[in-house]
């Protein structure tokens, strides 16, 4: 008996539902994604084995201690950055713009003395990195302007969580003073930022 030979065919996919679906989840992480903020400087942390997460749900102060000792300080909740720029430019009589308090909300980064306020804020984020105007904020016993930023933003928003983002190569004394001035306020209960480091076998 003779074999039935069946006729191939070639399979086709309809491929149109899966680049709609791809789009789709593209276009759906890129709104959604919350980009990292521009740092004033580049800080390199020391690393742990901790995988313990940054609490970010109650919002955060990020206090940055630079290799050089400068400290920067920045906060991802409105309500409290716009009260902490009311509060220091009517504590140091400094009066504001609108475009330099427009400019204040956009860098999200305190990192000059009070006195430098108005120069600050002439000019854009880039701007003022670009011509080195991060001089940092004081902290130290003869004008502890830090003391002022954290308590205007906690006076905002009680729930802020506190992380202290260090530098490696940072000076203790710094870092020391840094947490001096959250102990002032009863701030106890704050997190140190590492890097990954692998688990000892």
């Amino acid at each position: 008996m003779p074999k039935v030979s069946i006729k191939r065919k070639s399979v086709s996919l309809d491929m149109t539902a899966m680049c709609d679906v791809a789009f789709l989840l593209l276009t759906f992480f890129m709104l959604t994604a919350k980009f990292r903020p521009d740092e004033a400087v580049t800080i390199l942390p020391p690393t742990s084995v901790s995988e313990r997460p940054v609490n970010t749900q109650t919002g955060t102060i990020t206090i940055s201690v630079a290799n050089d000792g400068k400290i920067f300080m920045s906060t991802d909740n409105k309500e409290a950055q716009q009260s902490m720029l009311d509060r220091m430019a009517n504590r140091y009589g400094v009066a504001l713009s609108e475009k330099q308090k427009n400019n204040f909300m956009a860098s999200e980064i305190v990192g000059y003395p009070a006195g430098a306020m108005r120069q600050v804020l002439d000019l854009s984020k880039t701007e003022v990195k670009a011509k080195g105007l991060y001089q940092g904020i004081p902290c130290d016993s003869a004008d502890n302007q830090l003391y002022l930023w954290v308590s205007y933003a906690k006076l905002a928003a009680p729930s802020l969580s506190v992380v202290i983002k260090g530098d490696a190569e940072s000076n203790y004394k710094v870092f020391n003073q840094v947490v001096g001035t959250l102990q002032s306020q009863n701030i106890n209960v704050f997190q140190l930022v590492t890097g990954p480091e692998n688990k000892p076998k």
